[in-house]
């Protein structure tokens, strides 16, 4: 007969294609078709009838296990089978027998809930080894209501009266004898169970129970009474299932699982079903979830299973199922689904929070604060950079989820998975919803979202991965507190620390199986991308590594670089690219689905005729080289435009849809006649170190040359300059939690131009590449230094009322630097003058904020003047203003710090320029600090080093007589000396008290740099004023290796 998807009630899935023999073998009438599934179903699906009742089976793929794959197979059959309002999950697990439970192998385990259960629910533990503890991820929903009341009546008639499955089954066999070798009952002597601590022999080549009786001690059997004929058999258990991504061959969880929650059966797919497709579960048990697994048993276990849903099915009535809710009714969209799944995910996170605030000690908790790297509510979070992705649309990601290199890198214990696209194609959204959907449960996710500019540093990252594994794993702290105890705050400004720590974590066996995410790889910052690289990569080069349970998937643009840099892991780590719309066709059935969501919604909101609704949807279909991006833009335009709701109307607005991504961002500038207004506000954010909150937007675009203090300031409210901003900038400009940043990072490199734009904007405004990094700097260079300004206006200002302040403090200096780089502008300078002074109000107030929030070392501020404060910063233009007004260039701090040696270790060329064309003293002060020249080479600043050496730092002495290469020596700074060296450092040259570097270096037991300076001729012989050589102070110190390194030299 040919079917009607419509006609179809009864969902049922299967996992493995045994279970669908078993299945099919079991339906009173097979029915053709399907005659339609939806576009992006890869399901293969049997229709038939059981009892009155339409049923549409479907299987998991050839291959592919688990609780992700289940969820896929599900959604995809109620997309195609709308009608579907009971759904089955029938097939074969793993028993849990226990003294109160007698489960043996072809028995029936029926999913029914219980106090504080629904009947399944999800763990997690890694790979189940001996020993390995679990840790329960979630109870799940119930299944039916026509479900349990027909298991309810089930069972009651088969404790009235003997069940007949066995008989059913025989039948089955009877009519297709081929299936009796594989499915008909196993001989009861090969139901082995075995004791908990028996471990079947891992290099057996086979498995089942004829293997154990040739390898396993038949001494550690557990015996058990053959059932009397007045027993059932096979037995119908009813209670709790546990399901999880891993198969169960370890009897120690399985008895601690069984002991604790009551658990009768483990399988690997009912976890993905219970909160998408309700239903029940239902398992023949052949095996004992232990490692000795028996495969003889599957073929009976699957059949009794198909038999006791069969009954089941004949208990309903069809019209009770008629009268249950449709399955795709009760989720009721996707939206309200992902939410709740972030909801419960997120109070998940923050009950482990609360819990690690419980555990750890202040110290602790001190140290967890660290890695957030908040100092300030307004400080924008590594969550908010996940938050504010859109959510996918229905339906969209399933095809990523069946993809074979998803499915295989799910199933590794470990390993890495790369996914590139080009911009606009989803990956962020992507990567949000496994995070938030799919990947919560099968392990501890830590995530990271790069972002160019703002939050896109390998610092960043390292500490976010590890404020979540430790948020959600407190044990994991003690792998962080050697290295805080010795750096203290310090601690986050090492990107090696932190690699280090991060990689101990993850290989304690505390950690658990570890996912990491990072999303947006190609936005890292350039000059840490490779470093990054090496590190993943190092984590799987070698089996031996250590870091058996950790993953990384990644995302990234599709840049040949990023792709080969993970090509050598290939063999164990897969690639999925995710091509141009019009490459794939996955894809662009994907993109008709969000069409299709878009159009829904524009409909109801300018309320379209179907008639019309169909033609805006037919002619969008049509439309060549899409992306989400664009499909995001153009409904944007379309719910802007007031165009006729007729065919026609819809014909001409199509007409004029921009036909990429770059067409519709000109569009959406062009809309406003407010344009110089639109590039203030687009600059600021160009430059913005972070994003700014609608307050600061608020204030930044208040402020002009006529402002002198903030009660100058026409402020309006939040919520009317929040309107007021979307007039100016539309959608280009989005605004999540407050904070006003780009829609997409395709918004920023529209606009940005590597040439100043010219000086006069032409009438037609075209926005492409029209603004320079520098001109946006100073867009927001401006607002900062004359907020700050403000402080100097009054008397005993009070702070809280400077909403600007704690940005301006911070970020000013950035600004103002990257501003004057193509413009000294006199007015930019003289503003920055008036902060810059240590005796003015506005320095003592920006200052503590400035340096309260980098790890740096302050300025002292009792001895500081404004050319140091210049100096530090590299302010080259105000401090050339400072040497026009003879400002002390000689001057030093409390630590004996100079202007010179400030601006040399910023690497701040043009400052050190400045100062060495007036004459200063190339050479340090005292015996407490390094010669500039030292600080430069140390921090690897070349041209500022040529500099000094040009000038003859390399000689230079300080008040003891030490060159620049005394200091290094003596603190064992290896790689500096090598620098020096060969910048032609005299080995020889002697302090005051006739002592040269090699003395030092030998004092103070630092063997390396001993044997770098014997390596270049220093001489061994040499004898200071007392008469001791470098091998009298190496007796002396008593450092017998070093002492043997002299001798031999």
């Amino acid at each position: 007969m040919s079917s009607q998807n419509t006609k179809y009630t009864v969902g049922w899935i299967c996992a493995i294609p045994t279970e669908l023999v078993a299945a099919r073998a079991f339906l009173d009438e097979n029915h053709e078709g399907p005659v339609y599934t939806g576009p992006n179903d890869a399901n293969s699906y049997t229709l038939g009838s059981i009892g009155g009742h339409n049923v549409v089976m479907a299987c998991l793929p050839h291959g592919e296990y688990g609780i992700a794959s289940a969820a896929s197979v599900a959604k995809d059959m109620l997309h195609s089978f709308p009608d579907i309002r009971i759904g089955l999950m029938v097939g074969i697990g793993g028993g849990a027998p226990s003294e109160r439970h007698d489960i043996r192998l072809g028995d029936i385990v029926v999913s029914t809930p219980g106090e504080n259960h629904g009947g399944v629910f999800q763990y997690d533990f890694g790979k189940t080894m001996q020993g390995r503890r679990f840790q329960t991820t979630g109870f799940l929903n119930k299944p039916p209501s026509s479900l349990l009341a027909a298991v309810t009546s089930l069972k009651v008639e088969y404790e009235l009266g003997d069940h007949e499955l066995d008989s059913a089954i025989s039948d089955i066999l009877d009519k297709k004898p081929k299936l009796r070798k594989k499915y008909k009952q196993p001989d009861p002597c090969t139901d082995r169970l075995y004791q908990k601590g028996s471990i079947h022999p891992s290099n057996s080549e086979a498995s089942g129970a004829a293997t154990c009786a040739e390898t396993c001690d038949i001494h550690q059997l557990i015996p058990r009474p053959e059932r009397l004929e007045e027993d059932d058999n096979p037995a119908i258990h009813y209670g709790l299932i546990a399901s999880a991504n891993q198969l169960m061959k370890d009897a120690s969880v399985r008895d601690e699982l069984s002991a604790e929650k009551n658990v009768l059966c483990f399988e690997m797919e009912a976890a993905g079903l219970m909160n998408s497709f309700p239903c029940l579960v239902i398992r023949g048990i052949c095996d004992y979830s232990d490692s000795h697994k028996n495969k003889e048993w599957q073929g009976y276990a699957a059949m009794a299973a198909a038999a006791y849903a069969k009954d089941l099915l004949r208990k309903i009535h069809p019209s009770r199922v008629e009268a249950e809710k449709k399955i795709s009714d009760v989720l009721s969209g996707l939206h309200e689904v992902a939410a709740e799944h972030r909801d419960i995910a997120q109070k998940q996170l923050e009950l482990q929070q609360d819990i690690a605030k419980q555990t750890l000690s202040d110290k602790q908790k001190t140290c967890l604060r660290l890695f957030r790297l908040t100092k300030s509510t307004e400080d924008t979070t590594y969550e908010w950079y996940k938050d504010r992705v859109e959510d996918r649309v229905e339906g969209t990601c399933e095809w990523f989820l069946r993809h074979h290199n998803f499915q295989e890198w799910l199933k590794q214990e470990s390993g890495l998975l790369l996914v590139t696209a080009d911009p606009g194609c989803g990956k962020s959204v992507l990567a949000k919803y496994l995070i938030d959907c799919e990947l919560p449960g099968l392990a501890t996710i830590c995530y990271f979202f790069f972002k160019d500019q703002d939050q896109n540093t390998v610092r960043q990252a390292l500490c976010a991965l590890l404020h979540q594994l430790i948020s959600q794993k407190p044990s994991l702290i003690q792998h962080a507190m050697k290295l805080f105890d010795k750096n203290g705050p310090d601690l986050t400004n090492s990107t090696s620390s932190l690699w280090n720590i991060l990689k101990d974590a993850v290989r304690d066996p505390e950690a658990g199986p570890v996912i990491v995410v990072l999303d947006a790889l190609d936005e890292c910052e350039a000059s840490e991308l490779e470093d990054l690289v090496r590190n993943v990569k190092g984590q799987f080069r070698s089996s031996e590594s250590g870091y058996g349970k950790l993953k990384y998937l990644l995302t990234s643009r599709a840049y040949e670089q990023i792709a080969s840099d993970f090509r050598a892991l290939s063999h164990t780590s897969p690639h999925i690219h995710i091509p141009g719309e019009e490459e794939s066709k996955k894809i662009s059935e994907e993109v008709n689905l969000v069409i299709r969501h878009r159009v829904e919604r524009l409909a109801s909101e300018k309320e379209l005729s179907d008639r019309v609704k169909h033609h805006l949807v037919e002619r969008l279909l049509k439309i060549q080289h899409r992306t989400y991006l664009w499909v995001y833009l153009v409904f944007d335009y379309l719910r802007a435009e007031d165009f006729k709701r007729t065919p026609k109307g819809v014909d001409s607005t199509i007409d004029t849809l921009p036909e990429n991504v770059n067409q519709a961002y000109e569009q959406i500038l062009n809309k406003s006649n407010r344009h110089s207004t639109v590039r203030k506000v687009l600059s600021i954010i160009l430059a913005a170190a972070r994003p700014l909150t609608l307050s600061e937007m608020n204030v930044a675009m208040s402020i002009d040359h006529t402002s002198e203090s903030i009660y100058d300031l026409d402020l309006e409210s939040n919520k009317d300059f929040k309107i007021r901003l979307r007039s100016w900038c539309g959608l280009f400009v989005s605004i999540y939690q407050s904070k006003v940043h780009f829609l997409h990072q395709t918004a920023r490199e529209f606009l940005l131009s590597n040439l100043s734009p010219p000086a006069t904007i032409p009438m037609e405004l075209h926005w492409h590449h029209s603004i320079s990094i520098h001109d946006a700097h100073r867009a927001l260079a401006e607002p900062c230094v004359r907020y700050l300004n403000f402080l100097n206006s009054e008397a005993s200002p009070d702070i809280n009322s400077y909403t600007f302040l704690d940005y301006s403090a911070e970020f000013w200096v950035l600004h103002l630097r990257e501003a004057l780089m193509s413009n000294e502008d006199p007015t930019l300078i003289s503003l920055a003058l008036g902060i810059s002074d240590p005796d003015l109000r506005a320095y003592s107030v920006w200052s503590k904020i400035y340096f309260d929030r980098k790890i740096t070392i302050p300025l002292p501020s009792r001895s500081s003047t404004a050319i140091l404060v210049a100096s530090y910063f590299g302010l080259s233009a105000v401090a050339k203003l400072l040497v026009d007004k003879d400002a002390g260039l000689e001057s030093t701090d409390e630590h004996g710090r100079t202007p010179l040696s400030y601006a040399a270790e910023g690497g701040y060329k043009e400052v050190v320029m400045l100062l060495l064309e007036n004459g200063v003293n190339i050479g340090s002060n005292n015996q407490y600090t390094h010669a500039p020249l030292t600080y430069a080479v140390v921090k690897g600043h070349e041209e500022v080093v040529k500099l000094l050496l040009d000038k003859g730092a390399m000689e230079s002495k300080n008040d003891i007589g030490w060159t620049p290469l005394f200091l290094p020596a003596k603190l064992g700074h290896e790689t500096v000396v090598k620098l020096l060296l060969d910048k032609g450092a005299n080995l020889e040259s002697k302090d005051i008290a006739g002592r040269t570097p090699l003395f030092w270096a030998a004092w103070n037991g630092k063997e390396a740099v001993v044997k770098l300076l014997l390596e270049n001729g220093a001489d061994l012989e040499s004898k200071d004023d007392t008469g001791m050589t470098p091998l009298s102070w190496f007796a002396w110190n008593g450092d017998k290796a070093a002492i043997k390194l002299l001798v031999e030299n």
